[in-house]
């Protein structure tokens, strides 16, 4: 899918994507997954493709269309874009091919038939109009990637903002009005006759199968392995394609399951056709078998999986160098800049962020929340939120629910989620909110909009008390979201008390910036806490170690949004310093023991280098049971050097002690080594150990007491009664009970042992 902006956000910002010299070898990987697809794997239907297409999904800005803008220079390439019309305000690149599209629209009274008819005709005008085209002295005598490249710049000529070139428009205007011709000629008009639709049907194929063969024979060359594809031709923004239908006797299937059974036709031809588009939705360019309307497909050949990877970080390398050229530290002052997170996440921040500087209309923060919220549509306001919480807290879907997967489908279509992997099943996606600094920052910005009077740590819990009630959380989750929530919301409240919330964001972060560690400690826990916790000692409380505010006097945090660690080398100090490098947490993987998630922490000023000695680390752990266990978190999974200080944070968010005294305390344990180990460090000598109880006001200034319910029905696990809506009336209860969802043995009649044994 390519970009939209508002007119006054900047298209020649969108427009210098496409110039900017490609970096990186996706559209390398691409034509390796085609040529792969293109094949026949093994011997049997289930080795066979079914038709030679293939979906790109992914979020907006990932690159899709620059991709295979740039695969055109190395494979014949015909560009197709069916984008809709936006209206006057928002605009889009690459621009839309505006006749093509109104071919592809008003499908909604045709049958099936008929549609297969259309598409059968355009494509083989399309391939003949192509071939005549390249019979022009230009391409003479040129073949493989230099035949490529002459075509893909001959179609781009005169290609500006808002208009396609001028000889690609000429072309694929010239191949819509022949195809026009032909199907009113050849069809009539679209209620024709069912019977003489399938025998047109049947005239047309081989006349299609006819122009592609000549058009690959105008082409083809001796370069390369015979087996690879030849031309690709690819829809951009193929979502229409996937539009609803009615059913009814002569109609069953979109537009794109349609264009799908045509392709099948040209399934052993070396043309390639794509589609591309953020929308997800199974049924459509993710169709598993089981439900695909073709019987071929239904008796077992090959539907290729939709392809994913698209570039992520490909300007990490820039931004560092241009600190370097400006004499600038890796600092957390230096990297904090918009320009350094910029080079982080998806490359449509760096490139518009470097068109801005030149530019100077709206600023890329500005952008990518204009991105995230999908231009302020108000229809979409959950999805928003849920979207912007999903980047800083890192939420997981259930993805075994239906309603789990469709709000994962729209986020990734309209609020810059991204899709990691599609299985070969295709009956679910994997997708997930990656390190972005920008889209993190922007996130920030919607949850504590001062434009509605609302900050995070009201929306935040009113967001996942929603989802909960939606049933789109992941089990398991909910009180490791709950911990994540509340130390992202003292980190926005410790900066709020030191810089004001501007009416109107600036160009520059505001989030996005380092935070002091006793600021966010005093931020996170409960004013009556405060002494508790600065003036803790360690957990072996040797006489000669500092307390908490000592150690941590030049100590700051510096995180806007959390990231998943894949193992626990990535908790380690060297790899906390790069984490603090993009400004993140981690969140840990399930098997990491007593540590749930890290924050990493450097020691020293904002002026000063990060680097492994001198990245320390506040430990989290999330504990959600009634009562609590004594536990502890071991320290040297994250920072071995026992002479770094260190802190870890034990949250019993389902547990609450008796007395308001006891909802905070500081762990002491001497260990049993510590008096025969003479002056040798233990682990334990500079570790500051809190236990937080309860999940609720008088633990957490992070808690307003108002919202302290929606952390409870998030923590909180629902019964099967509590789902049951007449659980209040005594005799539905009973008959419920009947149905033995579960054994009471408060109910059930107790057997005496005599009466066993008489039996």
């Amino acid at each position: 899918m390519g970009l939209t902006n508002q007119e006054s956000g900047g298209l020649p910002g969108l427009q210098s994507a496409f110039q900017e010299p490609y970096r990186g070898e996706t559209h390398k990987l691409l034509i390796e997954t085609l040529n792969k697809y293109s094949q026949p794997s093994g011997y049997g239907p289930s080795h066979r493709p079914y038709n030679l297409s293939l979906s790109v999904i992914q979020s907006s800005g990932m690159g899709k269309s620059r991709m295979v803008h740039e695969a055109a220079h190395s494979v014949f390439t015909i560009p197709i874009n069916i984008r809709e019309e936006f209206g006057p305000v928002l605009k889009s690149y690459p621009p839309p091919d505006e006749e093509f599209r109104h071919y592809f629209q008003e499908h909604d009274t045709k049958s099936d038939l008929r549609l297969q008819a259309e598409y059968a005709i355009i494509l083989g005008v399309l391939f003949t109009k192509a071939a005549e085209l390249l019979e022009k002295p230009i391409f003479e005598h040129k073949t493989g990637t230099a035949l490529a490249s002459e075509w893909a710049n001959y179609l781009n000529e005169g290609q500006t903002s808002t208009e396609v070139g001028t000889n690609r428009k000429k072309f694929l205007d010239s191949v819509v009005d022949r195809a026009r011709q032909l199907q009113s000629a050849e069809l009539g008009v679209p209620r024709q006759n069912e019977k003489e639709a399938q025998r047109k049907l049947h005239l047309l194929i081989p006349w299609m199968q006819d122009s592609c063969r000549k058009f690959i024979k105008a082409i083809s060359s001796d370069d390369g392995r015979a087996e690879d594809v030849k031309c690709i031709v690819y829809f951009d923004d193929a979502h229409q394609l996937t539009e609803p239908v009615s059913p009814n006797n002569a109609r069953r299937y979109s537009p794109h399951h349609n264009f799908g059974t045509v392709l099948s036709e040209l399934a052993y031809s070396p043309v390639f056709f794509i589609f591309l588009s953020t929308s997800s939705h199974p049924p459509e360019f993710n169709p598993f078998p089981a439900s695909h309307p073709s019987v071929r497909v239904a008796q077992g050949l090959r539907l290729s999986p939709p392809f994913t990877e698209l570039p992520f970080d490909i300007f990490v390398d820039k931004v560092f160098e241009n600190l370097e050229s400006q004499k600038k530290n890796r600092s957390l002052e230096n990297v904090g800049q918009t320009g350094v997170m910029a080079g982080f996440g998806r490359g449509l921040w760096y490139v518009y962020h470097k068109n801005w500087l030149e530019q100077k209309e709206l600023p890329v923060i500005s952008f990518a929340r204009d991105k995230l919220i999908a231009e302020g549509n108000e229809a979409e306001v959950f999805h928003s939120l849920i979207a912007a919480l999903g980047i800083r807290i890192g939420i997981i879907f259930d993805i075994i629910l239906q309603a789990s997967r469709t709000m994962e489908s729209k986020l990734v279509e309209s609020h810059m989620r991204v899709v990691y992997a599609i299985p070969e099943h295709r009956e679910f996606m994997h997708a997930g909110s990656p390190s972005e600094p920008i889209l993190a920052e922007a996130a920030a910005r919607h949850l504590n909009d001062p434009s509605n009077g609302s900050t995070i740590e009201i929306q935040g819990p009113e967001i996942l008390a929603q989802a909960r009630e939606k049933g789109l959380l992941a089990k398991g989750e909910h009180g490791e979201l709950c911990g994540r929530l509340l130390v992202t919301i003292a980190h926005d409240i410790a900066l709020r008390q030191k810089h004001s919330l501007p009416k109107e964001f600036l160009p520059d972060p505001y989030f996005h910036r380092p935070v002091h560690v006793l600021d966010f400690l005093k931020a996170l826990f409960a004013k009556q806490f405060e002494t508790v916790i600065l003036d803790a000692h360690s957990v072996t409380a040797k006489a000669d170690v500092p307390d908490l505010k000592t150690a941590f006097a030049n100590a700051y945090i510096f995180f806007s949004h959390f990231a998943l660690a894949k193992n626990s080398e990535m908790l380690s100090a060297p790899n906390l310093a790069v984490a603090l490098l993009r400004g993140m947490a981690l969140q840990a993987e399930d098997n990491e023991g007593s540590i749930d998630a890290i924050i990493p922490v450097h020691m020293g000023h904002p002026t000063e280098s990060i680097s492994p000695e001198s990245t320390s680390a506040i430990n989290l752990q999330f504990r959600n049971r009634k009562e609590a266990d004594p536990c502890r978190v071991f320290r040297p999974i994250t920072v071995p050097d026992e002479e770094m200080p260190v802190i870890s944070i034990i949250f019993e968010l389902g547990a609450r002690k008796i007395g308001e005294a006891g909802l905070v305390t500081i762990t002491e344990e001497i260990p049993r080594n510590s008096c025969s180990s003479g002056n040798k460090l233990h682990w334990d000598d500079h570790h500051y150990e809190i236990v937080a109880y309860g999940c609720i006001s008088e633990t957490f200034a992070a808690i307003p007491s108002a919202v302290q319910p929606h952390y409870q029905s998030v923590l909180v696990a629902r019964t099967i009664v509590e789902d049951f809506p007449r659980a209040g009336n005594d005799k539905s209860l009973r008959a419920f009970e009947n149905l033995k969802p579960f054994f009471d043995g408060l109910q059930e009649p107790v057997i005496r042992a005599e009466q066993l044994e008489s039996e």
